[in-house]
């Protein structure tokens, strides 16, 4: 009766374990958290406003009505309406849309006109102040008031009757000319949501009722397509993707391993024995990330169910050894081997926790997420694993392979040794021809139909190129904005030399707060009495009121601020550019076309000022990873022999062990090499895992505990099998840096596995 105590409480616990798991764990899928992280302040302060600030939440929605076509008004009208009531969207604009803008002129900026006119107050002064300037600006009012916007005009004129606040905004009616010059076939808005683009189960519905919207109402003689972007739209796909690999690799690898184990061992006992303490291991292991990381990734679950492969290997060389014994003996053997299993698993996590210093944020997941499952499978299988084994001796017969294989190697030991040999010499030779893969966008390839649409969709609107802008940074606001004004400067030069075609700031919209008073000051000062003079005199000669438009009193005290903007229609404008926290603001300046030499050196002196470009960022921290990769993989290797020399005291078969694994891993890189195929720091950390899984079996083929070396292979046979299942399945997701870990490591492993009898003279005893 005592010995069922163990499996009353370890089956009782389980349930609940999963339980808890399944309503305490918080899971995430966005792939950029997983992947990318900022060398520093403003980069990881970006990452997170792409994550779920206003940059995340929008959409930009592309209608094309056909070469020869035009998007009907009172569709669009229809349609905005629609979009509008959808559950969960804060608003809907044309990107051309000047209303929130117009309005914001009379209501906003005509009050603070003295302080906005310019960013280069002496030019402008210049040559507004003349008498001739003035006559024309006369003669100008006048016809503005007389056009259809002349009700707008006049409640600008009553506050600004030199209309300096439409100074800065000729740039912006040009640029938004130009957009409408491009081509009248399309439509573009953008749509904005209260959620973040991260929250997908909340804008997967908003995309479906996007569509169904759309859909409903065309009519037979509309030939309209819809086309989207935007974070949201990449968010939802990247999850689509992952939770598809998830459930595929889970259910695919689960049940293969199933069969594997009916193969083997042809016992549902035996089966529900080690899958009832895999469960076990990854919800604890599951329960643990959660606790450390406050979440758990999709890419964490989907890496980590490599783990069945890993951890499944300690109750294999349980069984192996100890279900041809009675039950009294079995707690004897598995004692004997666990030292063994103890070196195996230390290993392993030497593999696994280099994946986590490797570069990737994510893999610190992976890197808890499998080390904790290898230490629990490991202390299970040592004091639960022996109880739970119930039934009579039982033999496991081998296949023919795990006697032949071995007796194969032995006798035939020198000629495979130098076939192995010449092999690894003509590898090392290859191995100088290896081509690295140094774009990180080239290992998400699944997502290229996005990022082509993404393009498309970009260049029907105004020109600007995404990922590439001028990042500003400042301890407050005020700071920032000063820091942005000597950009525009230099950007304002640039853009002479033709070196630039465009940008887009914070101006006109806003200035700092040490300009605008700078700028009103020096208007004041070069408004004396002659100009004023020259004013009135211009009025009457164009015959307007010199009582209600002669005065020309700027003396506005207060200077336009940041929230005031924001509170205003502007702030749909301009609220994907600017980004305050408590600590720190950030300013992007979006670029179109240019050189980024030009604008790099340009900028080089400036402090807290860097040309950002997403895809130099990606690339340059590809490299990154790849010299980490290199130095995670050399240090693993050394920390690996170094625990092996310790253990055994002798170079010699330290070497042996070491050597199928390092082995295995340099005749996959001299393939990859031979194939020209360019490999990427996740190849490397692919040859670590599969090296600290193959000195596994150099462990256990090198130190033979049993004494019984067929019982030994055959043991080292399974796992091998369970461990290149587990990482093949990996090999049919969608997700190429699964695809990459899984080719790598199954490939090792299989070899090294081979290669054990060929390069260890294992222990008799």
């Amino acid at each position: 009766m005592r010995s069922l105590i163990p499996s009353l409480v370890f089956f009782l616990c389980l349930p609940l374990l999963i339980a808890l798991a399944i309503y305490t764990t918080q899971f995430k899928t966005d792939i950029s958290a997983f992947v990318i992280a900022g060398d520093n302040a403003e980069e990881i302060l970006l990452a997170s406003e792409i994550q779920s600030g206003t940059l995340s939440r929008r959409y930009i929605l592309s209608i094309d009505a056909g070469n020869n076509g035009k998007v009907s008004a009172v569709f669009i009208q229809a349609w905005l309406k629609q979009l509008k009531s959808i559950s969960g969207v804060v608003d809907v604009w044309a990107t051309d849309e000047k209303k929130g803008a117009l309005g914001a002129l009379a209501s906003l900026y005509a009050k603070h006109a003295a302080q906005l006119y310019s960013q280069y107050p002496e030019q402008a002064l210049a040559e507004i102040l003349t008498e001739t300037a003035l006559a024309e600006r006369a003669a100008g009012l006048k016809q503005a008031l007389l056009s259809p916007q002349g009700r707008f005009i006049k409640k600008i004129a009553v506050q600004d009757p030199l209309l300096l606040s439409l100074n800065g905004f000729k740039a912006i009616a040009a640029q938004l000319q130009n957009q409408q010059s491009k081509s009248t076939q399309f439509a573009n808005f953008i749509l904005e949501t209260e959620a973040s683009g991260m929250n997908v189960p909340v804008q997967l519905p908003i995309q479906q009722q996007i569509k169904q919207s759309f859909a409903s109402l065309q009519t037979s003689s509309d030939d309209y397509q819809l086309d989207m972007t935007g974070v949201p739209l990449f968010a939802v796909a990247t999850q689509t993707m992952i939770e598809s690999d998830i459930k595929f690799i889970s259910i695919f690898s689960s049940l293969v391993l199933m069969l594997l184990f009916l193969l083997i061992f042809r016992s549902f006992r035996v089966l529900f024995w080690v899958f009832s303490l895999l469960m076990m291991v990854m919800t604890i292991a599951v329960l643990v990330t959660n606790f450390i990381f406050g979440s758990v990734h999709g890419m964490t679950i989907a890496i980590g169910s490599t783990l069945i492969g890993i951890c499944i290997d300690y109750p294999i060389h349980a069984i192996v050894h100890a279900q041809g014994m009675q039950q009294a003996q079995r707690l004897s053997v598995i004692k004997q081997i666990f030292p063994s299993l103890i070196m195996g698993a230390v290993t392993t996590l030497i593999g696994y926790v280099a994946l986590g210093l490797s570069g990737y944020p994510g893999f610190q997941q992976v890197a808890v997420y499998t080390g904790t499952g290898i230490i629990v499978s490991l202390l299970l299988t040592r004091y639960l694993f022996p109880r739970l084994m119930t039934g009579g001796a039982k033999d496991i017969t081998p296949f023919r392979f795990i006697i032949f294989w071995p007796k194969f190697c032995q006798r035939y030991r020198w000629g495979l040794l130098a076939g192995v040999v010449a092999l690894s010499v003509i590898g090392a030779v290859q191995l100088d021809r290896l081509q690295w893969l140094q774009d990180l966008q080239q290992l998400t390839p699944e997502l290229d139909y996005l990022k082509a649409n993404d393009k498309k969709i970009r260049e029907r609107m105004i020109s600007m190129e995404p990922g590439r802008f001028v990042l500003v940074s400042g301890e407050t606001v005020e700071q920032t904005l000063q820091s942005a004004e000597q950009v525009y400067q230099r950007l304002d030069a640039i853009q002479q030399t033709g070196d630039l075609e465009d940008y887009f700031g914070l101006y006109p919209w806003l200035l700092s707060e040490q300009q605008q008073l700078a700028n009103q000051k020096l208007l004041l000062t070069a408004l004396n009495e002659q100009q004023r003079e020259f004013w009135r005199s211009a009025l009457q000669a164009q015959g307007l009121s010199v009582g209600r438009l002669g005065e020309l009193d700027y003396m506005q005290n207060e200077t336009l601020k940041l929230q005031q903007v924001l509170q205003s229609p502007v702030a749909k404008l301009i609220s994907n550019q600017i980004v305050v926290t408590e600590h720190r603001a950030l300013l992007i300046i979006w670029l179109s076309q240019h050189k980024p030499e030009a604008i790099q050196n340009a900028l080089t002196d400036l402090q807290h000022v860097q040309y950002f470009s997403q895809r130099d960022m990606l690339n340059r921290m590809a490299v990154d990873y790849q010299h980490r990769a290199e130095i995670t993989l050399l240090s693993g290797l050394a920390l690996i022999a170094f625990l092996l020399w310790l253990r055994y005291k002798s170079f010699v078969v330290t070497l042996q062990t070491l050597s199928p694994a390092f082995l295995a891993a340099l005749l996959i890189l001299a393939l990859w090499a031979w194939t020209g195929e360019a490999i990427s720091f996740l190849h490397l950390v692919g040859f670590l895992l599969a090296v600290a899984i193959c000195v596994d079996y150099g462990i256990f083929y090198q130190e033979n505990r049993s004494g019984h070396l067929t019982l030994t292979y055959q043991a080292m046979a399974a796992s091998m099998l369970t461990s290149a299942l587990v990482f093949g399945c990996l090999i049919f997701a969608q997700t190429s840096m699964l695809q990459t870990l899984g080719k790598v490591v199954s490939c090792g492993v299989i070899l090294g596995f081979l290669l054990c009898p060929i390069l260890i003279r294992p222990n008799k005893v």
